[in-house]
């Protein structure tokens, strides 16, 4: 299944977002904490032109809490489609995994190295087929992930950043004051920032 998402940076508190998502009566149905690991077999190659080429062969170490009794490990591999720098399209392929430090380890030994650490909490609102995540994402910031329940196999670039639009649309008609850019890639701008301030 190919997915399609939009996620913005939020303007706003997060106590004022959800009272305003609650009075249009959206319901709290979960909440989440998130440690994603990237590691990458082409840390060297790494420069500020090049993070989403990088990331696209990264694989991920995903540690998953939610409502802070079930845990899920697991190793992902994210396959995104893009044009012209855009994020179209997202392909997940996970692998539960009992322990991911020895997943590490594994990794370590096949060549591949840390790349960058994304750590956030994750509410999670929904009001009939739609559900918002807010990702309160460590040295980032507050941003809302909003991901289409339909299959976009087959349909055109075109035809996803419209549809996309929509989505931007349908958040701001719930009076959210959030970011133009609705492409936010939180890996991405970690990386960005750390290679900014020359952290590698």
């Amino acid at each position: 299944m190919k997915q399609i998402e939009v996620t913005t940076m939020v303007n706003m508190t997060l106590v004022k977002a959800v009272k305003i998502l609650e009075s249009q009566g959206f319901k709290k149905i979960r909440e989440s904490r998130v440690e994603d690991l990237y590691l990458t077999t082409k840390i060297n190659e790494l420069k500020s032109d090049n993070i989403l080429e990088i990331l696209a062969s990264c694989v991920l170490l995903r540690y998953l809490k939610i409502n802070n009794t079930q845990v899920f490990k697991k190793i992902t591999y994210k396959n995104k489609t893009y044009e012209n720098g855009q994020f179209l399209t997202e392909e997940k392929i996970n692998l539960n995994c009992d322990d991911l430090v020895k997943a590490e380890k594994l990794f370590k030994a096949l060549g591949f190295e840390k790349l960058v650490k994304v750590k956030y909490d994750v509410l999670v609102m929904k009001k009939g087929h739609m559900e918002l995540a807010f990702q309160d994402v460590e040295n980032l910031g507050l941003l809302l992930e909003y991901e289409h329940p339909d299959n976009f196999e087959n349909i055109s670039a075109k035809e996803i950043v419209k549809e996309k639009q929509k989505m931007i649309m349908e958040i701001r008609n719930y009076q959210l004051n959030v970011s133009d850019n609705y492409d936010i890639k939180k890996a991405y701008e970690l990386i960005k920032r750390q290679l900014d301030n020359k952290c590698f």
